[in-house]
């Protein structure tokens, strides 16, 4: 197969041969990557130029969501590609604002594939993004919520609490829509989805993150292992836990 039958399924492996390509070509097939890195992923490119104007133009085309080593010389260069907030985030809430930017932009390209009747490019990003989400929802809901806070009878957490329901139950529906093949209804209701997310994102990153910001900010040890435990579960870490919580 070559470079430019590469489909979606392809590039989910993040593995990214560039070589022959002119960057009219390689550019998109770099950033379509690039936009899905989830944590503990990276994207490993071969390319025969130097790539580091390739990687400064995708880095601007997805706000310097990503950052990348470069080894090579002459026509032989490799490029590892990472989030950069992976590297980055300065604590845990840093680390899950970063997660709300990667869900969106997964879930944008499942509601552009399914707008243009691309069912099968749909459904992967979505099962990425499914249980992209189910790590992020149990992390707030089971670890961070109980010690940081926010009101979990009324107010913030209260609110974040209902709209992960919400959000998840919808999700499940398109899941649901993926397996049994019913598509006529799909773009419908990735756009509600899509709304929620929106809508959910922005209110918890104005009202429920500057709440935890501040109670993690007083442990400084407990901070600490919170970051790398998000690192961890947003990877997959606890994945068995995270689908008995939220099953398929």
């Amino acid at each position: 197969m070559t470079n430019e039958e590469m489909t979606m399924a392809e590039l989910s492996n993040l593995a990214l041969d560039l070589r022959g390509l002119p960057d009219a070509k390689a550019g998109p097939l770099l950033f379509s990557a690039a936009q899905r890195l989830g944590l503990g992923q990276k994207i490993s490119v071969q390319i025969d130029r130097d790539p580091h104007a390739l990687l400064r133009a995708t880095a601007f085309q997805l706000r310097d969501a990503i950052s990348w080593t470069v080894t090579g010389a002459e026509h032989d260069w490799q490029a590892e590609v990472r989030p950069r907030k992976e590297a980055e985030a300065k604590d845990v809430v840093d680390l899950l604002t970063w997660d709300h930017y990667r869900l969106d932009r997964q879930f944008a390209d499942v509601l552009a594939a399914a707008n243009a009747n691309r069912v099968e490019e749909a459904e992967t990003i979505f099962q990425d993004y499914w249980i992209g989400l189910r790590r992020h929802v149990h992390m707030e809901n089971y670890i961070l919520g109980p010690v940081l806070g926010g009101g979990e009878k009324k107010g913030p957490l209260a609110d974040m609490l209902f709209e992960h329901d919400s959000i998840i139950q919808q999700s499940r529906i398109v899941d649901e829509t993926f397996q049994e093949k019913d598509y006529g209804m799909l773009p419908a209701i990735c756009a509600v989805l899509s709304g929620s997310l929106a809508k959910h994102e922005n209110r918890e990153e104005n009202t429920l993150f500057p709440i935890w910001q501040a109670a993690n900010n007083q442990d400084k040890l407990r901070a600490e292992e919170f970051l790398v435990q998000t690192r961890a579960l947003l990877a997959g870490a606890d994945d068995a836990v995270v689908k008995e919580r939220f099953p398929d």
